[in-house]
Order: structure tokens, then sequence, then C-alpha cells
């Protein structure tokens, strides 16, 4: 994409001449510098290298002109001692030139091409550091990747450049050797550490960082999302500095990168913000991830007439010693007598229940099998011992739904037909242990843990569920016609029953086996048990909300919103259903929040 050069080379002799850029970096400085502040910062990484040649200055005005905060720049020296931008150790891949650049002189580099993503030779050439600078002056900030070794040489550039202010180094060197080699800078350079929080000594690392540096933000790196230190990270960064995530591939956070943020951003950078506090993150989609906060801040302050949270509320809080009911709301998604959700509050336990959407003909007094074992789970729970554990909890809810079988002469066929099993999945806070126990896709938040422990068969048959929808659209449906009969449910429910088979399968190793209360043995291996430790606030809810959030009023917002724009769950949330013609949801829900009394 070419880039006007007028317009960069009036940039860089008058970059001060407009006011409104020169307040930009204001604003931006002004966000970096509040650790309280929940606005998302986005950095660019490399610039714009989709549409451009990365680290260059096309790269750099394209990611200004998309609105990001900071572009992310690597540096390598010539051979004559100039500093330029180049991510690589050699010209190779990036470039029409060969071997090192400390082997070639500035003005040999410069007579080199770029090449862009392709290895296509382009037009432009490999800038300089100082280039850089004058491009980016007042305009966004630049995040000076390699560059940690140059210190000393950049401070240079940015003394002559006027642009002390518009720069962030970074590295993982110890915070006593940063400060005694380089504290002359820091209080006129933004400088961020980075800890990886695989390694052993990461949180000593923090922590000297915090006490020696006193730093803006920290950047942080985990490779699997079964690390537990980043939720103790969000913890000790509270008030004291922004939280930094890379989203580049899926090492850099846990798995939560721009591909499965392309499939779900909610998942990817909706989890990194609202789970592990991230308020700087680096991507290599720099619009997806701009228009992905836009919409967000627009979801979260919907603006709707919130007297029908009390007004169709079907669950009434009791008050009880041990924790305070915040929020709570139950909505069957065609009415109250039909709603297969339950939630329950006792002295002892809290919990959701959400009884499986029938996969029979079978009722009892008029109740569907969903809504049977929903029942008679809540019944159980209402019996627990206070100081039952979860192996004995989750037997006791087994073991009455099995005796409910026997009494009815259902056992045999049951047996035979896991198909025709009450089924149920369900998430319960023991206060007397100190425990959450999710069984099955029941969703929770304990303090800044958040488990949707969605089930991988059900992702692939609501992926298959929107093919075959997508089709008959194609083959002259109408969203209408679909909201009527659905071909894709339609194509799927015959596996729905055989799938079954895998709720608490016993064979080991089983990938797609999940754990249910159906009356017959649980896995407990399957089950899920978080220690809540000295979290303040547990939210439980069924799989009736997308996404769960910390408050009732945006787990609303997101459902509204994405009732409003997929009313059939097969685009923006994929889903083994939509929503029926007459029903107000795709499914019932139930949410409770309780604030623990310690």
């Amino acid at each position: 994409m070419r880039i006007n050069y007028i317009l960069l080379l009036l940039l860089w002799i008058f970059p001060l001449n407009v006011q409104g850029d020169s307040e930009r970096v204001d604003m931006i400085r002004k966000e970096l510098f509040n650790p309280d502040s929940e606005k998302v910062l986005v950095v660019s990484h490399r610039g714009d290298w989709r549409n451009a040649c990365e680290n260059s200055l096309e790269a750099i005005e394209n990611a200004i002109q998309m609105g990001v905060d900071i572009v992310e720049v690597d540096l390598a020296r010539t051979k004559d001692g100039q500093l330029i931008l180049l991510h690589d150790n050699t010209l190779n891949r990036t470039t029409t030139g060969k071997g090192k650049p400390e082997e070639h002189t500035l003005a040999e580099i410069k007579n080199l091409r770029l090449r862009n993503g392709c290895n296509i030779k382009t037009i432009y050439k490999i800038p300089t550091l100082e280039e850089a600078l004058l491009a980016a002056k007042g305009r966004v900030m630049l995040n000076l990747d390699k560059a940690f070794d140059y210190f000393d040489q950049v401070y240079e550039l940015l003394e002559k450049t006027g642009t002390t202010n518009l720069v962030i180094m970074k590295s993982n060197a110890p915070a006593e050797e940063v400060k005694r080699d380089y504290g002359k800078y820091l209080d006129k350079v933004v400088f961020m550490p980075k800890v990886n929080l695989d390694e052993e000594d990461a949180i000593q690392k923090l922590n000297d960082y915090l006490r020696v540096l006193k730093p803006v933000a920290i950047e942080f790196k985990f490779a699997y999302d079964t690390n537990t230190l980043p939720y103790e990270v969000k913890k000790i960064m509270a008030g004291k500095s922004r939280i930094w995530y890379n989203t580049l591939w899926n090492t850099h956070a846990g798995g939560h990168d721009d591909d499965c943020s392309l499939i779900n951003p909610d998942k990817g950078y909706g989890y990194l913000i609202n789970n592990l506090g991230a308020t700087i993150l680096q991507t290599d989609r720099p619009a997806y991830l701009i228009d992905y906060l836009k919409h967000k801040s627009k979801v979260m302050n919907c603006k709707r007439d919130w007297t029908y949270l009390q007004e169709e509320n079907e669950y009434q809080a009791p008050v009880t010693s041990n924790y305070l009911v915040e929020e709570c709301f139950l909505k069957g998604k065609q009415s109250r007598q039909t709603n297969e959700d339950g939630i329950i509050a006792t002295p002892y336990f809290a919990a959701v229940i959400d009884g499986a959407t029938a996969k029979s003909t079978f009722t009892h007094d008029g109740k569907k099998t969903g809504r049977l074992a929903m029942e008679l789970a809540l019944d159980a729970i209402r019996d627990f011992p206070k100081d039952i554990d979860a192996a004995g909890a989750i037997h006791r809810i087994t073991e009455k739904i099995h005796d409910f079988y026997v009494e009815h002469n259902l056992l045999d066929e049951l047996k035979s037909d896991p198909g025709k099993r009450f089924t149920a999945n369900g998430v319960i806070y023991s206060y007397a242990r100190n425990e959450v126990w999710q069984v099955g896709d029941c969703q929770c938040i304990i303090g800044n843990l958040y488990s949707s422990n969605e089930k991988e068969i059900d992702a692939i048959m609501a992926n298959a569920r929107a093919v075959v929808n997508e089709v008959a659209l194609l083959d002259g449906a109408t969203l209408k016609d679909l909201q009527s009969h659905d071909p894709g449910r339609e194509f799927i429910y015959p596996f729905l029953q055989k799938q079954a088979l895998l709720q608490n399968c016993p064979v080991e190793g089983q990938q797609f086996a999940f754990p249910v209360f159906d009356g017959f043995p649980v896995q407990m291996q399957q089950v899920k048990i978080f220690p809540v430790g000295d979290a303040e606030e547990i939210i439980l809810s069924s799989d009736g909300y997308p996404h769960l959030y910390s408050t009732l009023h945006e787990s609303e917002c997101y459902l509204a919103d994405v009732l409003e724009k997929d009313p059939l769950c097969m685009r923006l949330y994929k889903s083994t259903k939509g929503m029926k013609k007459g029903n107000c949801s795709f499914d019932d829900r139930a949410y409770l929040k309780i604030k623990l009394k310690k």
C-alpha cells in the first residue's frame, strides 16, 4: 500500500505543528500512567505488517491511521553504528539483501528494498530509528524492542528529535541492574520490564520491579492457561501498574491469542481483559482488536429498562448467614413452568443447576427429563450435611436421581438408552469446604478465575449445525424460516441423542467424555474442583449466558446483543440450538452472585 511521501515529509519537518496530534500522545501517556484506568491500550506489532512491510514507515503510518496507541518496532545497528528498524538477525527474510546488518553500512542498507509478507520486493526502504521517531512524533507512542543494549544511543536520538515522551523501552534485565546502568534516564523515558510467568522466580522478579523501578506497565508471558500465576499477578498489580499481554501466538498468553480471538474474541482478548486484568494488548490484528473494543464498550454500556430483572425473576433469594446474595436472576426461555434451570441458596451451599434439554418424549407430572433432573438435584442439595465433600455431594445427587428411576421402574430402560436419562449440569459452592465444584458446562467466576467448561463435543456439534443452516440460507431459506424450522438442529439431533454415551463415560482417555448428573456414577476425575481461597465474590451461572461477566447487567447486555444480531446462535455465538419463534432466548438462564462473609 503506497503512502503519500509528501505527507510523511511534512510530518517529519513540522511534527509539532499539528496540535491535535501532540494532544493525542499526551492523552495516551495520561492513560498509560493511570493504573486504575480500564481503557485498553492497543499495541500494533511491527506496525501494520499485514498491509505494509513490517517495521516500515508505511506500517507505522497505517497503524496510526487505524487509531492504535502504541506501535512496536525492532532495532538493529549497522556497521557504521546507525540504528535501523529490523527484527531478524539477518537481512535475508525482510529485504533484498543478505547477511547481518552489522556487516553493512547505512548507505549500503538504504540501497536495499523491503520485502512484504509474501516475500515480494517492494519500493520501500529500511527506515532509521530517527526517521521512525520523526514519523511518530506527537502522533503515537513507540515500543522499542531489541533496543535495551543500545539504550545510551537511543536516548541521544530521543533528545535530538524531541521525542523522549514517545518511547517505551523494555527488557527482562534484573531491576537493580536496570536502575544501576540506566537510572539516569528513567525519569524521562518509560521503561517496561518483562516477566515470564512460567519461570520459578517470576513473582520475586515482579515484586523486585515494583519495588525498585515502580514501572507504569509490565509485560507478562505464560504458555498455558493451567498456570495460575496470572490471577495472582492481577491482584499484585491492582492500583500499581498496567498489565501488558501479547496475543501474537498461542504460547504468549496461554492460548488466548489472535487466532483464538478470530473464532471467539471473548475467549481471546476478552479473557485477558476481563479475567487477567490486561489493559495493554499487543496484537498482529490491530484493526480487529480496535473494532472488538468499540463493540464491547457499546454492548457493556447498553441502555435498557432493567425493571424486568425484578418483575420477571423466577427466584427470590433467601437471607443466609455465611454469604450475601448480591445479584440473582432466573428465567425460562419459554415459561416458568418449563424452565429447566434452577438456583438454590442454603446457609452452607449455593448452586446453579441446569437441566439438559430433553432428548426423549418422557414426562412425569407434565415435566420433561431436564426439569426433573434439576428438581431432584436441588432436593438433594437441600439435605446436604454442611461439611460434605465434593465426591459425597455428587454421589448424593446421583443417588437421588437413581432412586427416582427405581421408584418409577425406569432403571433398566435408562441403562440401555442413556439418551433418555434425566440429565443436569451443575456448579456448587460449599461454604464449609471453601470450594466450588463444577460438573458439566455450568459457568463460574471465583475472584478473578473464570471457567466456562464448555464441552468439546458441543463445540463440534454447534459448528456442524451452523454449516447446515448456512447451506440452507444459500439454498433460498430465510432467517425467519430457520427460526420456525432449524435444519441444522435437525441434522445434529440424532447425534445429540447418541452423545449421551459420552456422559460419565468410564473409558480412560476418552477425550470427549464429560460429567453430568444423570443417576449413574460420575467420574470424579472429570469434575473440576476449585479452591475459593481468599476470593470475596463468586458467580455461578448456567450456559444460558453466552459469556459470563462479573455483573448481571453486563451478562444480560451481552446476551441481548447476541440475540439481536444472531438470534439463531450460528455466527456471533455458535450453539447447538437457537432462539425459537415465541421464546425470549435460546436457552433458560440462571445467574447467582454471592459475596462471602469472612
